[in-house]
């Protein structure tokens, strides 16, 4: 049955939103067409005047491709793939998310492994709607009131037994989500704010600072040429600190004006990039992962050359006191004398260009700690550099983890866990576990395995589910399927203690995370 309601006021907004920018007038006359033809069915007005429904939601890129794949298995749409990109890509320009929108919860878009969500949100928005799907779900979208209460019945609608399940069947689920969690959404995510379409150029070239889970710091150049509006062609050059290669190409997207997108092959293996560009600092910075495994995974942060200066990397960021060590500070446009606070003198500027730096220098050893600064040319950098006598503590990242069986009895490939451990000293106040505490990056800690409880020792699962690289950190599970070696003939799974041991001189330091192996993940939503 088509849908009659319409909210004029949307409708009228879209319209001149539309009306008045001539690149939607010249570049989106197709995807306003496929929508017209295809999605009026069930929505009413069009793409131009607004769409009942849809014109009343902005979200990411990547919830509209939800959206249209929602529609295609539940309701018959029908679109090719060149047709799904187009309207992915007028919806996200068009009723997108403005950036500072997204920036609290972009480790969702971005596949951060092993994210842990410390909401500020309302313990009640927690319990209801985020024991499904992550709260960033639901945070990345803005709705009207009437979307906001549409979408609960939706959800019972669709999922019937939600009522019934852990936190919802000992309480009036439907009533709290209609009359609580709606007016809370309605407050905090409510679809009151205009849109606006950033524009913005990327082609150059850019210089990268990244760091990839258990391979290390690295940096690269990357050359953006256009091909039509927001594709471009891109190609990387860079490498690991240790003089590994990092080679590679593809093609990005643009959406929203500043949400980039890339798919590209480095070494042969399949990557994506999820950046956003930030045009009031003119970083593009977020995370590039490989496909079939977001567990490899980078983050990076880069400028456009011969725009504003700036320091994206220094690697090592700490420096023991009465030590001599070389150190590369990689950014973009650092021209001018280099010079570093008291307490790092440098000894010899090795290599100086506008991308890289890299200094042999000497830490002053009358300081138990010191923060640096570095200033190039008239630039200042503040501590950037840390020059200290002992750590005081180590941690583990990520604290607790996940990995995932797989090969063997089953399709999925195999979801590994890395794990890094970094020095930390007590910050000013002189308490360790405080804010002010200052980190020494990583160091390269020693790595066991033990049973996290007594269930898991009687059920030997450090045996069975997979194996910890002693240096490393990296762990690989174990095969999928029943095991029949195993207790009952189960499964791999288990639960794990993972320990990390750092020698700091005379001292020994511990720390260690909780790791969960368990079954494949079967779905994949590009939220979840």
């Amino acid at each position: 049955m088509k849908t009659t309601y319409l909210n004029s006021a949307l409708k009228f907004s879209i319209g001149i939103l539309i009306s008045s920018t001539s690149l939607f007038a010249t570049n989106y006359t197709e995807a306003k067409n496929i929508i017209n033809t295809k999605c009026t069915a069930c929505h009413a007005g069009s793409a131009t005047s607004g769409l009942s429904r849809v014109s009343e939601q902005r979200k990411t890129p990547e919830a509209w491709m939800m959206t249209l794949k929602r529609m295609k298995e539940d309701h018959g749409l029908k679109l090719t793939k060149s047709e799904n990109e187009k309207v992915v890509k007028y919806l996200s320009d068009t009723q997108g998310l403005n950036y500072d929108e997204t920036t609290d919860y972009r480790y969702i878009l971005e596949k951060t492994p092993n994210y842990q969500e410390s909401t500020n949100l309302d313990a009640q928005f927690t319990e209801v709607c985020a024991r499904c799907h992550s709260a960033a779900r639901g945070t990345l979208q803005r709705r009207t009131n009437d979307e906001w209460s549409k979408i609960v019945d939706l959800h019972l609608g669709k999922f019937p037994t939600t009522e019934y399940q852990s936190l919802a069947r000992d309480r009036d689920w439907y009533g709290i989500a209609k009359n609580e969690i709606v007016p809370y959404l309605n407050k905090h995510f409510n679809n009151d704010k205009k849109f606006k379409l950033e524009k913005n150029d990327f082609e150059g070239s850019w210089s990268f600072y990244g760091h990839r889970l258990g391979e290390g710091d690295f940096s690269l150049t990357m050359k953006v040429a256009k091909e039509s509006n927001d594709k471009y062609k891109i190609s990387i050059d860079g490498s690991y600190i240790d003089g590994r290669k990092i080679q590679g190409e593809g093609y990005s997207d643009i959406y929203s004006g500043y949400e980039w997108r890339a798919i590209l092959k480095i070494n042969d293996i399949k990557y994506k990039q999820v950046f956003a560009f930030d045009s009031k600092t003119g970083k593009l910075s977020g995370s590039m992962f490989e496909t079939l495994h977001p567990e490899e995974h980078s983050t990076l942060t880069g400028v456009k050359q011969g725009t504003n200066k700036a320091i994206l990397g220094v690697y090592p960021k700490s420096i023991k006191a009465g030590s001599s060590e070389t150190i590369t500070i990689t950014g973009a446009n650092l021209n001018g004398n280099v010079k570093l606070s008291s307490g790092l003198s440098i000894n010899k500027i090795l290599e100086k260009t506008s991308s890289k730096i890299v200094l042999d220098v000497t830490a002053s050893s009358k300081y138990d700690s010191k923060l640096i600064d570095l200033m190039v040319g008239s630039t200042k950098f503040d501590e950037d550099l840390v020059v200290y006598k002992k750590i005081d503590t180590l941690k583990v990242y990520p604290t607790y983890a996940i990995a995932r069986v797989g090969d063997g009895g089953g399709k999925m490939a195999k979801q590994h866990a890395i794990f890094e451990a970094h020095g930390y000293l007590s910050g000013k106040d002189g308490k360790l576990g405080t804010s002010d505490d200052i980190s020494l990056g990583k160091v390269d800690a020693k790595w066991n395995v033990l049973p996290f409880d007594d269930r898991a020792k009687v059920d030997e699962d450090v045996k069975f589910t997979g194996d910890m690289d002693s240096y490393s950190g990296r762990f690989t599970p174990s095969f999928a399927g029943p095991n029949p070696k195993r207790r009952f003939g189960t499964n791999n799974a288990g639960n794990l203690k993972i320990i990390a041991t750092y020698k700091d001189g005379a001292n020994t330091l511990e720390a260690d995370s909780h790791l969960i192996v368990t079954v494949q993940k079967w779905v994949n939503p590009p939220i979840d």
